[in-house]
């Protein structure tokens, strides 16, 4: 019985995270591009990623906060998938830059916290009935690798005018995903350490204050954030020496497919590695990559560099996940998540977007240099973790309810 309850479990959030991916796909992969075709330029589109990325560093923890206040996640995430849909459906209607600054700004605050909310609840599950997380998350990654050459594929034949659709079908598919997603057993939730309040800040602040757990968080941060270039204007400059929408398309699942190859050995590098060892290795990787993109090298040296992407952001997606897994409380757990992604995609990641679409009107791919020189600090601080941090899961202290 306790087999075929996981297995379903595992099912339905295993469809939920394809269907969350498939827009994001398009939007990570197309929205700047869009915005380019629609005339804005690329000082212009770093501050449309910046303000989307800062915003989802607010509403992202806030919204963890607020479905760290149910006892059902599929509510919350019901709600805010809603939401990211109303929002959709608002940019079939706008034409002026500020208008459509402004339906994305209500976009990220819509979805910033559904992924989190996701891998907290997956996390719980695979804990409860012993399935691989990995295995699961990596149905969204296969999600991302189809839709993203597929929306390639499209925009080549129809151009630009397909792109919202497609966002409008991940976002209408991914409610409906909700209304199925699982819920922890009640003898699970009965365990579980006192519950917090809507909204309740003591958590969070519980978890930020303890120095290794943000030192950590730091050194994502910068090795995550120095794929700002990369998210913001790869599409853009591709397309602008000669590459297709469907050639653009499919370097991005390339990227990704790799990553889905980490995310199936992820148990076995998580226990061979340790998290500490992972940032090291994805800031080395970063390193690498974004160096050999700064030159603007053959084709066959940008598939390369793609397949990196398993270890610039899946190694250190791993190394972060497992602290997390391993150290934070149940009922803390969507917000730890939360102010992960808070950090390192968006305050580090919004700065590093202003900073890369400048570099990038004024230097085109030369600014992948600066991408290099974040990957840098994050090998720096990942490193020094020696001195403070032996890999041991960490103990967090929380404040007695009054």
């Amino acid at each position: 019985m306790k087999s075929t309850i996981g297995r379903l479990f595992a099912i339905k959030t295993a469809v939920s995270f394809g269907t969350q991916f498939w827009g994001f796909a398009a939007y990570t992969v197309f929205f700047a591009p869009w915005l380019a075709s629609r005339g804005v330029e690329a000082a212009q589109i770093a501050f449309v990623l910046a303000l989307a990325q800062f915003v989802k560093s607010v509403s992202g923890p806030v919204g963890a906060l607020f479905a760290d206040g149910f006892e059902h996640k599929k509510t919350p995430v019901l709600i805010m998938n809603l939401l990211t849909t109303l929002s959709v459906i608002a940019l079939y209607f706008v034409d002026e830059f500020m208008l459509i600054v402004l339906v994305i700004v209500l976009f990220s605050m819509a979805s910033a916290a559904i992924v989190p909310i996701l891998e907290g609840l997956t996390i719980k599950g695979a804990g409860k009935f012993g399935f691989d997380f990995g295995r699961i998350r990596l149905w969204g990654s296969l999600s991302f690798v189809f839709s993203s050459y597929a929306c390639g594929k499209m925009i080549d034949i129809y151009d630009f005018d397909v792109f919202i659709s497609w966002l409008l079908f991940g976002a209408v598919a991914s409610t409906i995903a909700s209304f199925v997603l699982p819920i922890l057993p009640q003898d699970d939730l009965a365990k579980a350490p006192k519950k917090v309040k809507k909204f309740d800040m003591a958590g969070a602040i519980i978890l930020v204050k303890h120095p290794i757990f943000i030192t950590i968080l730091v050194a994502v941060s910068f090795i995550q954030a120095s794929h700002a270039v990369y998210y913001g204007f790869s599409a853009i400059h591709w397309a602008k020496i000669g590459y297709s929408s469907e050639l653009i398309g499919i370097l991005w699942a390339v990227a990704v497919l790799a990553e889905v190859v980490l995310f199936i050995f992820s148990a076995k590098l998580t226990n061979m590695f340790g998290p500490r060892r992972l940032l090291i290795l994805a800031a080395v990787a970063a390193l690498i990559r974004w160096s050999i993109l700064a030159i603007d090298p053959p084709l066959v040296l940008v598939f390369i560099s793609q397949i990196l992407h398993a270890f610039t952001f899946g190694a250190v997606y791993l190394g972060a996940l497992n602290l997390i897994s391993r150290s934070v409380p149940d009922n803390l757990i969507s917000t730890a998540m939360a102010i992960n992604v808070s950090l390192n995609m968006g305050v580090f990641m919004a700065i590093a977007f202003i900073i890369a679409g400048n570099l990038y009107n004024d230097y085109a791919n030369l600014a992948y240099w600066f991408a290099a020189f974040l990957a840098v600090i994050g090998l720096a601080i990942s490193l020094g973790l020696k001195f403070i941090w032996n890999g041991d899961a960490l103990e967090f202290r929380q404040a007695d309810d009054k």
